[in-house]
């Protein structure tokens, strides 16, 4: 009996650890932040499938993995920022409300940032998230050259507003221009109604 009891309470206490909110105390975060930091560093310099495959295993580890992809959104390299906003903006923990603050702030400081792909992750982290008013950059999106933008543009788009104004990504310029003006004028008309 003496031994069951002896092995309940640190069982009892390490459940007690894991349901808690405080990650940094958690008994397995330090090994947790040295296979975090393992794939920082692999992301850093992979592309393809590789770095996608990473990406995905940082999110898996959810809110264990915010303080160091924040770090990552402020990097002086534009393609690391943008990926750091694709990790974040899939964590989504309300038992975390400081850290989700936290993200949101990073999503939000995106949307300042001097390069385009970074301002397009962070309208779709923040569209995902149910924000609307982030609606104009992927709207602006939808004319930018690069059809991989122009893609997930439309496509975080399509997800919140399920709005179609007839837009493909390989259409020719003139029908492009004519779908991003019926996406505008949409969300003017949205605009006007919900604000």
């Amino acid at each position: 009996m003496n031994l069951r009891r002896s092995l309940l309470v640190p069982a009892l206490a390490l459940l007690a650890a894991c349901a808690s909110d405080a990650i940094d105390t958690h008994p397995a975060n330090p090994e947790i932040q040295r296979q975090i930091a393992t794939i920082m560093q692999a992301v850093r310099n992979d592309s393809g499938a590789s770095l996608y495959a990473n990406l995905r295993r940082l999110v898996a580890y959810d809110v264990f993995a915010v303080d160091q992809v924040l770090v990552l959104a402020k990097d002086d390299n534009a393609r690391l920022r943008s990926n750091a906003l694709f990790v974040l903006a899939q964590i989504k923990d309300t038992e975390q409300a400081s850290r989700m603050e936290r993200i949101e702030d990073a999503l939000r400081d995106g949307l300042d940032d001097p390069d385009s792909t970074v301002r397009y992750e962070a309208a779709t982290g923040l569209a995902s998230r149910g924000e609307w008013d982030v609606l104009p950059v992927l709207i602006d999106g939808l004319d930018n050259e690069d059809p991989g933008v122009r893609y997930r543009c439309h496509q975080q788009l399509l997800a919140t507003t399920s709005q179609d104004f007839g837009f493909s990504v390989d259409d020719d310029l003139a029908l492009r221009h004519a779908s991003v003006s019926r996406w505008r004028d949409w969300y003017a008309r949205w605009e006007k109604t919900s604000g």
